[in-house]
């Protein structure tokens, strides 16, 4: 035993003083962030007292979210200099974690604030609505016929992509249809998906949907179980009052699988634009 070991800490000690577990000082040493001082014929560790200032380090500097090869190579190269260059990095780095957070914070009021109009809104009945421009995302054109597994990958991908340039993604999700629609039932070819923007992107994927007049409808239930006769109605509208429709059709997924278990609690909208 080496002289003097009694002034040295145990694995336990140490975890205990610093308030951490076992198990991360044991991780620390395996990645090499702080060895023990002395390991005994019998495998019992123990730690010097510069050895508990440098955990108290290594655990502040976690605490800010430095990564472990950052902090590895901090330990290497310990100065005033590189412990200011450090911290100026971490100003940096929660900076631009701020203005994140902001912005996840701003789309989930967004969010609420669309939930509370979609509890008041009126089901069943078509409504003329003059909207004004906004974006969408929209994914890459679908092909006539596709299977529904190619469907599901164009909107797996639209999302992925989405990431890079949205704080978070919620359920604003909808398709896009040609006006032909309204003459012909029976078409299930959607020209795109897309995702409802509450900004425009610098991206080709970014689709302006135009000012204007809307003819719009909601309804409860699956739009593909229920999108003859609410289709029927649009067209019947059209028809009865001279419109001429002017843009796609536009189906937003407004209650779906995020916020309903039933799918009969499902709630869809159908806008198209006319004159």
């Amino acid at each position: 035993m080496q002289k003097g070991i009694h002034n040295y800490f145990t694995t336990g000690e140490l975890s205990q003083l610093c308030k951490i577990p076992r198990k991360t000082l044991l991780y620390y040493d395996k990645l090499g962030l702080i060895t023990p001082e002395v390991v005994d014929e019998n495998g019992y560790r123990y730690y010097k007292r510069s050895q508990l200032f440098l955990l108290q380090l290594i655990l502040t500097l976690r605490q800010l979210d430095v990564p472990i090869a950052r902090i590895k190579e901090y330990l290497a190269t310990r100065s005033p200099a590189a412990y200011s260059e450090m911290f100026h990095e971490r100003i940096d780095f929660f900076t631009q974690e701020i203005a994140r957070l902001q912005a996840m914070k701003n789309e989930l009021q967004k969010e609420v604030d669309k939930l509370n109009r979609i509890a008041n809104i009126t089901l069943d009945k078509l409504t003329l609505v003059h909207a004004p421009e906004s974006y969408l995302y929209i994914s890459k054109e679908a092909e006539e016929n596709e299977c529904f597994k190619k469907r599901s990958t164009h909107i797996a991908n639209m999302f992925a992509s989405l990431q890079n340039d949205v704080a978070v993604t919620t359920n604003s999700f909808g398709y896009i249809y040609d006006a032909q629609i309204l003459q012909d039932f029976s078409t299930q070819h959607i020209k795109h998906y897309f995702y409802k923007l509450n900004e425009p992107l610098p991206t080709p994927q970014c689709y302006k949907k135009e000012a204007g007049d809307y003819l719009t409808l909601c309804f409860q239930g699956v739009y593909m179980f229920n999108n003859k006769d609410n289709l029927q109605l649009l067209a019947d509208y059209c028809r009865e009052h001279g419109f001429t429709p002017l843009s796609p059709l536009y189906v937003t997924s407004l209650c779906d699988y995020w916020m309903a278990g039933d799918i009969n609690k499902y709630i869809y909208k159908l806008e198209i634009r006319v004159k």
